[in-house]
């Protein structure tokens, strides 16, 4: 069975794209289950730790996505080649 994240951090991207993708499956992660408790959980309402792990993931995906845009921009343009 394959890994994703083993996956990620062993091919041959650059640095930037790896923690790109990273975030990318950490938004993910966090929204899978307020998505999974709103298509099959009850409709009495949206339970608040849920929202609240989705917010943080979100937030933390962001920040990496901003890492990740500013190291492929620092490697093409003015890491030493």
């Amino acid at each position: 069975m394959w890994n994703p994240i083993r996956m990620v951090l062993h091919s041959k991207s650059p640095r930037g794209i790896k923690i790109i993708a990273l975030s990318l499956m950490l938004v993910l992660a966090s929204a899978a289950p307020i998505m999974l408790y709103s298509l099959f959980g009850p409709d009495d309402g949206g339970p608040v730790l849920l929202g609240w792990l989705f917010a943080v993931g979100a937030v933390l995906a962001h920040v990496g996505f901003l890492i990740g845009i500013l190291l492929v921009i620092w490697d093409l343009h003015f890491a030493k080649k």
